[in-house]
């Protein structure tokens, strides 16, 4: 538990929040967080590219090397088994050490794992190429949404976010299918035909993934994270830069927006990471991880196993490429969707009817007769699984206290990463026995879970973070204080 505050640190601590959301509101959404939100957003197409790329590739490696639907399965597992470590060890470092040296060396890492992959020799190499991979994407996504989150002002905080998963989620996963198809299709003979062409659409974003790491050297930290190691004057510097619209430190004065002394750190700042599953974050952790497993599980599977569900339709490999970027096109605008009404969705009921609206267009799916209906709800579901994907990652930084949200939010990425390691091999096996009939069986029950775990959760729109950090801690002290009762 949290060390009990003295009335002046818990006066000074409150006034400290309320300065720092108040500096963010007035400077409002200025040139520096832009360029911030734009290299985030950078950050996440590479993500989402490198994440599913190997779905796409699946089907040449399939027949080049001989594998089931099973081992193509375990590829993906090799991938989301590495973001799920990867974010967590991301989550903690994020707190620890703080948000700019955790987000630094991603691509760095990353970029390694894609040219280990594009060169392997066999399959085991493979494999070892994605886990790499997939270590150096799982900071990604949690320290991204989580600078973002912190850098902008209150009532901007959904759409920016937003503007993340569109990036990634919507943008990304379209570019990932529509490079796919560039390098495996019309460019396939200039990359070295069926059996090479793979290997450069598994290692093509080795040099810009470097030269973004590059330009990430100049992002400043966090203000609310300074403020949380008693780095006043340092919040000081970052929001006078923000408000003169730069990233840089160019000597300008340091206006005190944060009027704490240098070095106040109350104790109930500390990282304590356990935190996330005591009081009232208990509760919102378990919602979290239920909703995020289930839906990215289910959106994770379905992109994975797009082009090899048309394959075994009986479509030729060029043409399953073709329609999967058509379905794409209905993520990228669901993500685009997402982001527009962030800021004033209610995110329980966007998500529970979302949800419900994602079953209906898996069923249409599976019982289109023709080609024509077969495109239009797979481009429907793509639409539905990224209003819901986005309206997740704008939730899940608004469930957590400063102290603990890196953490949180990359602990439920771990989460939704475990979703993409382990249901994928079982749904390449239940491909193999049932068909598309199973794979979206599959999809259709893990989304109701999602809907049904939703309604426990907390309603943020609208709310600061500092305001959502006061009435968790409101509720804790309702949960703790002694109750007395009467005896007749």
């Amino acid at each position: 538990m949290s060390p009990q505050l003295t009335p002046q640190e818990a006066a000074t601590s409150q006034r400290q929040h309320s300065q720092l959301a108040s500096a963010l509101d007035t400077i409002g959404l200025g040139r520096a967080q832009k360029i911030i939100i734009l290299l985030v957003a950078i950050g996440t197409i590479f993500d989402a590219i490198e994440q599913f790329n190997i779905g796409y590739a699946a089907p040449a490696i399939k027949r080049v090397w001989a594998l089931q639907d099973f081992q193509v399965g375990l590829l993906s597992t090799a991938t989301f088994g590495g973001v799920a470590v990867g974010c967590l060890l991301a989550g903690i470092a994020g707190d620890v050490l703080g948000r700019k040296v955790t987000y630094l060396y991603n691509l760095a890492l990353y970029t390694l794992g894609a040219l280990v992959c594009a060169f392997a020799p066999d399959y085991t190499v493979l494999i070892i190429g994605r886990i790499i991979v997939g270590i150096g994407l799982g900071g990604e996504l949690n320290t991204g949404i989580t600078i973002v989150s912190e850098m902008v002002p209150t009532k901007l905080r959904g759409a920016c976010t937003a503007i993340v998963q569109v990036a990634g989620g919507g943008l990304g996963i379209f570019l990932s299918s529509a490079l796919s198809w560039a390098i495996l299709v019309p460019g396939g003979h200039l990359f070295g035909g069926e059996d090479l062409s793979w290997r450069w659409l598994l290692g093509v974003l080795a040099a810009p993934a470097l030269l973004v790491f590059v330009y990430r050297r100049f992002m400043p930290e966090s203000p609310r994270y300074l403020l949380t190691r008693g780095r006043v004057k340092e919040a000081n510097t970052v929001l006078s830069l923000f408000s003169r619209g730069r990233l840089r430190n160019d000597g300008g004065p340091v206006n005190e927006y944060v009027k704490t002394p240098e070095g106040f750190k109350t104790p109930q700042e500390s990282v304590r990471l356990l935190d996330i599953f005591r009081g009232v974050l208990r509760r919102r952790t378990a919602v979290l991880w239920i909703v995020s497993f289930m839906a990215f599980g289910a959106q994770d599977t379905i992109t994975i196993f797009m082009p090899s569900i048309l394959v075994n339709e009986g479509y030729a490999v060029a043409t399953s490429l073709s329609f999967t970027l058509i379905i794409n096109l209905g993520g990228l605008i669901g993500s685009i969707l997402g982001a527009f009404g962030a800021h004033k969705w209610r995110r329980k009921i966007v998500l529970t009817y979302g949800c419900l609206a994602a079953v209906v267009t898996a069923i249409g799916f599976v019982m289109s007769p023709n080609l024509g209906l077969v495109l239009l709800f797979g481009s429907l579901f793509q639409l539905m699984s990224m209003v819901l994907n986005t309206l997740v990652w704008v939730w899940a930084p608004e469930m957590y206290p400063t102290r603990v949200r890196a953490f949180g939010v990359g602990a439920s990425v771990f989460i939704a990463s475990a979703a993409g390691s382990i249901i994928p091999p079982f749904a390449g096996k239940v491909l193999e026995s049932f068909g598309a009939v199973g794979i979206f069986g599959l999809v259709v029950a893990m989304y109701l879970i999602a809907a049904a775990a939703v309604r426990f959760g907390p309603e943020t729109l609208g709310k600061s973070l500092e305001q959502i950090s006061e009435l968790d801690n409101q509720v804790e002290s309702l949960e703790v204080a002694p109750t007395t009762t009467s005896t007749p």
